[in-house]
């Protein structure tokens, strides 16, 4: 049986030794001097260790230090942390606890007490983890469950209406990426990850109340009387009533609240020329006005009992010309600037129709029946068919082909980097692979929604990518790799609330071959890596080539 591996960090010699000759023969025990090295160490291998032995009094960092670090980064979260020290005071045993340390042991070591309390200690925290991780999968089976039964009553409505059956996975897509561009251009509206998850999810039923309206109307094929216009319009306060007659203690629920919002108010308008309450500007919450931006949007591009589906440029036009009413004039430059990303995911929820499994469904895709469906009438047949050719199934981003065939011998780029997902292999084994894939997909739309239309974003392979940037300036360059890093730094995962995701990014700025620039951003993504979690940039001299600065962000 494999041992379990301990880190000892002591800048005393004579303590580690003593510490090796009391736990070598039952546990694989490494060894550091200081805090930088143990966070240099951890920093690479933090997963293989079940127990760290912390001293407080070293150089470089001392045991505080160190523990701060582990606890703001989580990294406790896979390993238990006990301190080790001569001063037994009660200041410095608190402080511990409160940074996140599971137990503390005085020096002198007496060889019994280490063993039984490191034992102890591995036992109790193996055992709280495995009730944690109990906790954890009870709370995503509920919130599974709850999203099922979402998903089952707004697809119901759906039948009723007539609609294709993507509505409400395209509302819930245009609404996220929408929130999710909205808070990288603006601190004016306050949402967490958790917020833009929760709005999504509650989207699904913004029009829940027309479940009350009769099929004559509904479906309608023609245009509908202004009597029966009245009587669709209905719905939004129907749908909202519906919800605030649960009882008490479901009304009050997060979701339940949201999507109340969502379904008295995603017909409001900018400018109070909505209904049913003719709210102006922002006394419209920003949950309603996202939903409301995003049903417009996918009502124009689909087919409908009394329309043809327009384009995706038409639909943008008729949109930001106000020929569907005012929105939020930030809303749609977030629509405008997430526009590619949009008809990209748009089209792979197309695709799909649910399936999980999108490499299965992509090697099914009938091209002819795709070029003969596809939502832009602008692109040729073989633009169709040389998109998915070119496109990653798993994120809608460009594939190693498309670098290969059309990148990396090219000899003007001007700026590349290169991003890695952080401790990518151990959310595949700690939470498995499915989980991996949201992972990557999440990234992938954070970095996708972070840059602009004219630059160009790669999955290189496994978990790294790489974007091509067009006429950038360096500042702005410095920018969107920071927003990238920053944005994915605060990615949390519905199904997966303990998960945490980070990207570590290399940068290089300056003309030349595509292919020199690539192993110059690969370098810096390596040296990000040290740490994690960073950005790491060269600026190259124009004229020579060589590094003429560099810097970490």
């Amino acid at each position: 049986m494999k041992k379990q591996k301990i880190l000892i960090v002591d800048d005393s010699e004579m303590n580690r030794s003593l510490l090796v000759d009391i736990l070598e023969d039952q546990y694989d025990v490494v060894e550091a001097e200081n805090g930088l090295e143990a966070i240099t160490i951890l920093s690479q291998h933090r997963a293989d260790f079940s127990l760290l032995l912390l001293d407080i009094m070293m150089p470089e960092m001392d045991g505080f230090e160190v523990l701060a670090y582990i606890n703001k980064y989580h990294w406790n979260d896979g390993f238990a942390v006990i301190m080790i020290s001569a001063d037994d005071s009660p200041a410095n045993i608190k402080r511990a606890y409160d940074l996140g340390a599971f137990d503390y042991i005085n020096r002198p070591f007496d060889s019994t007490i280490v063993h039984r309390r490191i034992s102890n200690t591995m036992v109790l925290y193996a055992k709280q983890r495995h009730l944690e991780k109990i906790i954890v999968d009870q709370f995503y089976e509920q919130e599974k469950n709850n999203k099922l039964m979402v998903s089952v009553l707004s697809h119901v409505v759906e039948f009723r209406n007539g609609e294709s059956g993507l509505h409400v996975q395209h509302v819930n897509t245009i609404t996220e990426l929408l929130l999710r561009k909205l808070i990288q251009r603006t601190d004016k509206y306050p949402l967490s990850i958790n917020d833009i998850t929760l709005i999504s999810t509650a989207s699904s039923l913004h029009d829940i109340g027309k479940i009350s309206i009769s099929d004559e109307i509904l479906n309608k094929p023609g245009r509908l009387t202004s009597e029966e216009f009245e009587i669709m319009k209905t719905h939004s306060a129907i749908g909202a009533k519906m919800l605030m007659d649960l009882p008490v203690e479901q009304k009050e629920m997060p979701l339940v609240k949201a999507a109340c919002e969502i379904c008295r108010w995603h017909h409001e308008r900018y400018d109070g020329r909505g209904y049913p309450d003719g709210l102006m500007g922002d006394e419209i919450p920003i949950s309603a006005q996202a939903v409301a931006l995003a049903d417009v949007y996918d009502a124009l591009t689909s087919e409908r009992c009394y329309k043809k589906a327009f384009t995706h440029s038409e639909a943008l036009k008729m949109i930001l010309e106000g020929q569907c009413g005012k929105f939020n004039p930030i809303l749609l430059q977030c629509l405008q600037e997430i526009s590619d990303t949009l008809v990209r995911e748009l089209q792979t929820t197309s695709l799909v129709q649910g399936d999980k499994n999108i490499q299965g469904m992509r090697n099914k895709i009938d091209y002819d029946r795709l070029f003969a469906n596809g939502t832009d009438a602008s692109l040729s047949h073989e633009q169709w068919r040389r998109q998915l050719i070119y496109t990653d199934s798993l994120t809608g981003a460009y594939n190693r082909r498309y670098y290969d065939e059309h990148f990396q011998d090219t000899e003007d780029t001007e700026a590349v980097c290169v991003i890695d997902a952080d401790n990518f292999k151990r959310i595949n084994d700690q939470y498995g692979h499915d989980a991996g894939d949201i992972a990557l997909q999440s990234i992938a739309k954070t970095i996708l929604a972070c840059v602009r239309k004219t630059d160009t974003v790669i999955r290189y392979g496994g978990d790294e990518f790489v974007i091509i940037f067009n006429s950038i300036p360096p500042n702005i360059f410095r920018e969107k790799l920071e927003g990238i890093r920053r944005t994915v730094d605060l990615l949390k995962v519905h199904e997966y609330p303990k998960m945490e995701m980070s990207v570590s990014i290399g940068g290089v700025y300056g003309r030349g071959k595509t292919r020199e620039l690539f192993k110059v951003a690969d370098s810096m993504m390596y040296q990000s890596k040290i740490n994690r979690n960073k950005v790491t940039i060269h600026f190259l001299d124009v004229e020579t080539d060589k590094i003429e600065k560099s810097e970490e962000i």
